[in-house]
């Protein structure tokens, strides 16, 4: 069913975790991306795990989840663009010992392309809690790195299955003009803003998402009217007890 824009919070972000479904965040103002990307995994898992790619340059995103203390420290991973390129998984000997030579096809294709991810990335998968039900993955900022991975939707897919074939809900967050490889994910979302960070002008528009779920697409839906949003955008820096 699908709600109109006028409607008491007429997105669940929870819809985001009804499948194994990849989500795609974009949008001109990394704020808002950044606090976006937080209230979606939010509502789908109280303690995400949080990759943050860092400006190559060492400025710090002072707005962003990491820097206000919103993500626990043991689910925190900050790389640098180096260090968030994938892996030549050809070349990565830890296949050929995890691998044997009657594993199915699919098995052997999945172990290949989580080896393709980056080494922190792998770690931050690996400590994921497999008993939770399908808990959530962060990419903050993976406009930083996108000159290192496909520029097509059929080079994006495996790195998003990669991924969920881990168990978790993948959710990549970036600033600027999308490329092709949006078309890879599940769930594509765009948060604009007339005034630059100013959350209370701004809305969030759901380009795609899977059939049967209730979520409008393209139809821009004002941000003050997400309560789930609401709620991250009001927000305050973290108090340590």
């Amino acid at each position: 069913m699908t709600r109109r824009p006028g409607s008491s919070n007429p997105v669940d972000f929870r819809a985001l975790g009804t499948g194994a479904y990849g989500t795609f965040l974009y949008g001109e103002s990394r704020p808002l991306v950044d606090r976006l990307g937080y209230a979606m995994a939010r509502a789908n898992d109280p303690n995400p795990t949080w990759v943050d790619i860092r400006d190559p340059q060492g400025a710090s995103d002072v707005s962003s989840p990491s820097e206000l203390g919103w993500v626990a420290e043991d689910h925190l991973f900050f790389v640098s663009p180096a260090e968030a390129r994938p892996q030549d998984a050809e070349a990565n000997m830890a296949l050929w010992t995890v691998v044997r030579s009657d594993d199915p096809e699919a098995t052997v294709g999945g172990l290949t392309d989580f080896l393709r991810l980056p080494p922190k990335v792998q770690v931050a998968v690996s400590r994921m809690d497999a008993s939770a039900p399908r808990p959530v993955f962060v990419v903050a900022n993976s406009d930083r790195v996108r000159e290192y991975y496909p520029k097509e939707a059929t080079g994006v897919r495996p790195i998003i299955d990669a991924m969920l074939q881990a168990g978790v809900l993948p959710i990549f967050a970036a600033v600027g003009a999308p490329g092709e490889g949006r078309a890879a994910f599940d769930f594509v979302f765009e948060v604009s803003s007339p005034h630059a960070n100013d959350w209370r002008a701004g809305s969030l528009t759901c380009h795609k998402a899977p059939a049967g779920t209730p979520i409008p697409v393209d139809v821009p839906i004002p941000l003050v009217s997400l309560s789930q949003a609401v709620e991250v955008f009001r927000r305050g820096p973290a108090t340590k007890g």
